[in-house]
């Protein structure tokens, strides 16, 4: 008989270096009092789907300390940004490429 875990955390598993050294970002916290596996998996499986503010509030923490750990699983690339920046910068371009083609068209017009 094997023993299983079907809530064997992934994360955990996956990046056990991960949890392994301290972050001092809490001043009053004992070292290595603070276990953020919970979180991390939260983050994995529901990130796509709830925002930074209902998981905080979903796990009774910061705020602050979500996106800690959003931009740290984001540096490891277990989780993806939400928002697609090629398609804001191409959006940013054409808002400008298309004031330069009013300015352009309104000069032509002047010219007649």
């Amino acid at each position: 008989m094997t023993n299983s875990n079907t809530y064997a955390p992934v994360v955990k598993t996956s990046n056990p270096t991960l949890y392994e050294n301290h972050t001092f970002h809490m001043q009053k916290a004992r070292k290595y009092t603070y276990n953020y596996v919970a979180i991390d998996e939260v983050l994995v499986d529901l990130y796509d789907t709830m925002t930074v503010k209902e998981i905080a509030e979903a796990l009774n923490e910061y705020p602050s300390r979500i996106n800690y750990r959003v931009n740290v699983l984001k540096t490891l690339g277990l989780i993806k940004g939400k928002y697609n920046m090629e398609r804001a910068e191409l959006m940013r371009t054409r808002k400008v490429l298309v004031t330069w083609l009013d300015d352009v068209d309104s000069k032509l017009k002047a010219h007649g």
